[in-house]
């Protein structure tokens, strides 16, 4: 087995998932293992025993998806990484596009559990990559929905502000943390009634705090 790559303190079987479940099956609480070091764990070979025994398991999306873009950039063929995950070859190219590009804090965010796949793939389309990293620092700490942080980059008209320049970054980071904030606050009802809701609290000033930047008046 290998240490869990999001440091959980979980371990990842390489080998021996049949005797692992016919082990819980008699009861058996405890067996030896082996834990074997990160260069051992990321030989081909290793990497075919994961897939072979995650094929088995249910795994998290997000893992499956980063074994795929690995596998890609081994130069592994569509068809046969769609054959050994079990997933159509659309799908192999849809999420080798979705994580093309992606920034190291994005990938560590979705290993953590802090986003997933749909809220990335919302970062993605709409945040630059440069600025993605402050984007994710807000969402990680929120219950929102994807198709709400959707909403809310539309309704905000992200891209016009995106092309305002590096200067007004932390400004448009405050705004979409209190925008954020706001649609998760507001009272239950449809997506478009909490938007309005949203609306009619907008700041009209945006003050410097020290590094960041505050609502001082709606």
């Amino acid at each position: 087995m290998r240490p869990a790559p999001d440091k959980s303190g979980d371990y990842l079987l390489i080998k021996g998932q049949g005797r692992t479940l016919a082990c819980r099956l008699l009861g058996v609480r405890t067996i030896p293992a082996v834990v074997v070091d990160d260069t051992y764990a990321e030989t081909a070979k290793v990497q075919q025993f994961l897939v072979e025994n995650v094929a088995r398991l249910k795994m998290r999306p997000v893992d499956r998806a980063l074994l795929i873009q690995r596998a890609r950039a081994e130069g592994e063929e569509t068809s046969a990484i769609a054959g050994r995950f079990g997933v159509s070859a659309a799908t192999v190219r849809r999420l080798l596009t979705q994580l093309d590009g992606a920034t190291p804090g994005e990938v560590e965010a979705l290993r953590s559990g802090d986003v997933n796949l749909a809220m990335q793939a919302v970062i993605a389309r709409h945040v630059e990559p440069s600025e993605r990293q402050g984007v994710l620092t807000i969402i990680a700490g929120l219950s929102i929905k994807p198709k709400e942080l959707e909403a809310l980059f539309v309704a905000l008209g992200w891209q016009e502000l995106e092309s305002l320049g590096r200067a007004e970054l932390g400004a448009r980071v405050a705004l979409l943390h209190w925008a954020c904030n706001a649609l998760v606050e507001s009272p239950r009802g449809s997506l478009k009634d909490r938007l309005a809701q949203v609306a009619l609290a907008f700041p009209t000033e945006l003050a410097r705090a020290g590094a960041s930047y505050a609502v001082v008046s709606q």
